[in-house]
């Protein structure tokens, strides 16, 4: 019996390696070509990673990156073969930064003189479709199946308190955070809302749903007043969304896309973004380089990692490294650093930002480039960059540190263990989870907090120009918009990564429309990397599992429930989403 198992295992390994041989093969050899007439096929019904997404990527199922969709589309618009876009979309998957990065750029393959259609079967059926909703009225003609909804109802924050939950546990929470604002520590510490903290997201849910409301209204040409009046009424039926102009068509998708290839003229056919790109390349691939450097996830020591189960980790060694390598290739004319963290390890993001400054010592000019959030650790490392571009709706600032740990002392006794300590100095073991902190545990545990906090508000006052009283009415660990960021002077300019671009274009001394190349560091993997990678036992295979995976959000919330890496510069969990 065992021997059977032993080949039956043997067998499926051994399918497996040839099924993933066998594609490789099959994506090396199989050269596509472009028909006379296109029309860009985009999928985004599904998350958009910030990086860059591998090679093998469409064949485990892995999400496309907004890097892939932007270049698509900017290759596009420049393009004689390609006469519009038809794009499927769902909910709110896509993040609010990232649906603002592409109605621009929608806006401006529509300004080409291409046609842009959206299609989904429902904006958000049983749950919200507020972005996808914002992304799709940027096209110019909007469809929706029968029987689909448009889920516009509006934005709200909710936020997890689990302080009854740790009591009941015996679990005690002992965590210091600077200032009012930083609500991090909050969902452990307490059971409801403080003022500071209601007062924060009354700021971030109002400025966002105006943000909302004035897009859509702009994009469908109706007035304010009449999209407020649909987020009251919202989810909305097939045939209401039609009646306040919020659609275009009522049809399935096979209409959907008759009607777009028909628009584009005879002989047209629907060609999927990675295969248009594999033919006619990238919008940014001749010309002096631009280094495309991405902190993603949430900071930590060590090398970068993109984990089946868990969180993106921003590893500081990683990206180090890729900034070192972009420094010393002569052919480097700027660096754009793609920032989308909510923060994580000081002491890494410290690293990152001495990297960064050191670049442009050098002579490297850095623009920054945020993402959906750039907050805590994740703005500390966007300090070092010349200009900070940020959309308006990019979640910025949370100025602020927390530090501290778990006591499970509680919880130990109620399961009857008992632990004996044997300290070898006053504070040996301070960070143990199996004793609260001692006075002279506390008073350390202060001056580090205190002093981290000071360094950051003097970091944001030199980087931004600001005097220290407006670094810290800015700060307080309160998190802005990317819109109130620019009005406090945290950011420079609204945009995404081509205007960022256009930005490192200026500081390298290139012209505003100069052709670049921007190359990613570090460099991607090559296939037979990636395959090996793959059968390696770091890699991805058994983290495939889609059961497991669907526990990746709960487990990054609940993360910080373990964490003993010190002091933190931390956005709190907050969910804009519903």
């Amino acid at each position: 019996m065992l021997r059977f198992f032993v080949r039956l295992f043997a067998t499926i390994g051994l399918l497996v390696v040839a099924a993933l041989v066998g594609a490789v093969v099959l994506l090396v050899r199989y050269q596509p070509s472009l028909p006379d007439a296109v029309v860009l096929d985009l999928d985004l019904t599904r998350t958009l990673a910030e990086g860059g997404s591998d090679r093998l990527g469409g064949l485990l199922g892995h999400d496309a990156s907004l890097r892939e969709v932007l270049d698509a589309l900017e290759r596009g618009r420049n393009d004689p073969k390609v006469k519009g876009v038809l794009a499927r979309l769902g909910g709110d998957d896509i993040g609010f930064a990232q649906a603002q990065e592409l109605r621009a750029a929608v806006e401006r393959f529509r300004a080409s003189g291409r046609f842009a259609v959206a299609f989904s079967e429902s904006y958000g059926e049983g749950g919200a479709g507020n972005r996808a909703y914002l992304l799709a009225s940027a096209f110019d003609e909007v469809w929706l199946q029968p029987l689909g909804m448009v889920g516009l109802t509006g934005l709200s924050a909710e936020v997890p308190f689990a302080r009854a939950a740790l009591d009941t546990l015996g679990v005690q929470p002992q965590l210091m955070q600077r200032e009012e604002y930083k609500s991090f520590a909050d969902t452990f510490t307490r059971s409801e809302l403080t003022p500071a903290n209601r007062e924060m997201l009354q700021g971030l849910v109002g400025d966002l749903t105006n943000q909302l409301v004035d897009g859509i209204a702009k994009s469908r040409r109706v007035p304010p007043a009449s999209v407020r009046t649909a987020l009251d009424r919202a989810p909305l039926l097939d045939r209401e969304a039609l009646e306040l102009k919020l659609i275009d068509r009522v049809g399935y998708a096979d209409e959907a896309r008759d009607a777009a290839l028909q628009r584009a003229g005879g002989g047209a056919e629907l060609v999927e973004a990675a295969d248009y790109r594999a033919v006619a390349g990238g919008a940014h691939d001749s010309g002096p380089t631009v280094a495309l450097i991405h902190a993603v996830g949430t900071i930590t020591g060590g090398k970068s990692d993109r984990p089946a189960l868990g969180e993106l980790t921003a590893g500081s060694e990683t990206i180090v490294q890729a900034i070192e390598e972009a420094v010393d290739d002569p052919d480097v004319k700027a660096i754009l650093f793609r920032i989308d963290s909510g923060g994580g390890s000081v002491s890494a993001s410290e690293a990152i930002r001495r990297a960064l400054e050191k670049a442009r010592q050098r002579g490297k000019p850095v623009i920054a480039s945020m993402g959906d959030a750039a907050a805590s650790g994740g703005y500390w490392i966007a300090l070092a960059a010349d200009r900070i571009v940020a959309s308006p709706a990019t979640i910025t600032g949370s100025i602020g540190v927390v530090a501290g740990k778990m006591s499970f002392a509680g919880l130990s006794e109620k399961l009857g263990v008992q632990w004996g300590r044997v300290p070898a100095a006053r504070n040996a073991g301070m960070w143990s989870p199996m004793h609260p902190f001692s006075p002279s545990e506390e008073e350390r545990l202060t001056a580090i907090i205190d002093t981290t906090y000071a360094t950051f508000l003097e970091r944001v006052a030199q980087a931004r120009r600001l005097t220290p009283e407006q670094a810290r009415a800015a700060a307080k660990g309160r998190v802005w918009t990317g819109a109130q960021a620019r009005e406090l002077g945290l950011i420079d300019e609204f945009g995404g990564q081509e205007e960022a671009l256009t930005l490192a274009r200026a500081a390298a001394g290139l012209a505003a429309d100069a052709p670049v190349t921007l190359a990613p560091f570090p460099a991607p993997k090559s296939v037979t990397e990636e395959l090996l990678s793959l059968l390696s036992n770091r890699g991805e295979l058994v983290g495939a599992l889609s059961a497991v995976a669907a526990l990746k959000p709960l487990l990054a919330q609940f993360r910080p429930l373990l964490a003993t890496e010190g002091v933190r510069a931390t956005l709190p969990a907050i969910d804009l989403g519903r």
